[in-house]
């Protein structure tokens, strides 16, 4: 007998679970990558710039590696500009699928992050921050999905079921070309005394090559638009243009950045529209040992920065 070829489903107009098949089957074809999470949409250009490594007098890190899963961080800051001497305690302890961090310092500010991979596409983050002010204190919960070719974000911060206050967050990033990321973010704020506020930015990631442009939108109120440019394993460049048009906050800034690999030395400039020129060299002298020399031109405000740092880790 001969066999009776089987038929091919029917996606009737009135049946979402047909189309949902069927928009799923054919996004597999195209082979999309995953965008990655909407927190490292300019994770290249912030690793450019020297927001997260410029410092301000004297500093000293020691880090001791307990075992391959935990480590301690001693930072020394000396007195600068007026703000008192700081010894910050740092320990992190790190597995497969999870990983704990938290700081300390002299001023009594605890500070502990949190992060757990359910599976290899959800992952969950929680943040606390303890001053000991009223009014300081931040707890933020976080989760991260990330499917084969998008990736959802649902964040809270100071969540306050009772009176429905606090910071909530979500966003969808989706591929649509191999090359061209698009999604949507939402904030809404609800602060104990005040008004509730809501804002949705447009998000873009384009990658062609070794270049990557940004942009986040947020209608009338601002745009961010970085450009990411990698020249070799060496050389890297970044720019960014900021524009504001709310309030006192009104005006527009652009940053030009560079970062350049030594064998045995990383070097990281920055001057942007406002005439601040910035520098951080990092000279490693031997191996656990590093050598660290930052400055800072500011020629609107006639106002210069220096900062000298060892870190040593054994």
């Amino acid at each position: 007998m001969a066999a009776v070829p089987e038929k091919a489903p029917a996606y009737s107009a009135w049946n979402p679970l047909g189309w949902y098949s069927a928009i799923t089957t054919y996004k597999k074809t195209l082979g999309l990558p995953n965008p990655g999470i909407t927190e490292n949409l300019t994770k290249e250009a912030r690793n450019t710039f020297l927001t997260n490594y410029f410092f301000e007098g004297g500093r000293a890190d020691f880090t001791k590696v307990l075992s391959p899963n935990f480590q301690v961080t001693h930072t020394v800051s000396l007195a600068t500009g007026g703000a008192p001497s700081t010894y910050n305690l740092a320990a992190v302890f790190a597995g497969a699928d999870f990983l704990m961090h938290g700081t300390m310092d002299t001023d009594g500010i605890l500070q502990s992050r949190l992060q757990y991979s359910w599976t290899p596409s959800l992952v969950t983050k929680a943040q606390l921050l303890i001053t000991g002010l009223p009014n300081q204190n931040m707890l933020q919960a976080e989760a991260d999905y990330q499917g084969v070719d998008y990736t959802l974000n649902a964040k809270a911060i100071n969540p306050s079921p009772a009176d429905n206050t606090g910071i909530y967050a979500g966003s969808y990033l989706q591929s649509v070309t191999k090359n061209l990321a698009v999604g949507l973010e939402s904030i809404r704020e609800k602060p104990p005394l005040g008004e509730e506020r809501t804002r949705t930015s447009l998000l873009a990631r384009y990658t062609a090559g070794p270049s990557i442009t940004t942009l986040q939108w947020q209608g009338l109120d601002s745009l961010q638009a970085t450009y990411h440019q990698k020249v070799n394993d060496r050389v890297e460049f970044a720019s960014e243009l900021q524009i504001t048009t709310e309030g006192e906050k009104r005006g527009a800034v652009c940053t030009v950045g560079g970062k350049y690999e030594f064998r045995q030395a990383t070097f990281r400039g920055q001057i942007d529209s406002n005439g601040k020129v910035m520098a951080v060299l990092e000279e490693k002298m031997a191996p656990g040992f590093s050598f660290l020399l930052t400055g800072e031109i500011d020629h609107l405000k006639g106002q210069n920065k220096v900062g000298v740092g060892l870190m040593l880790e054994s």
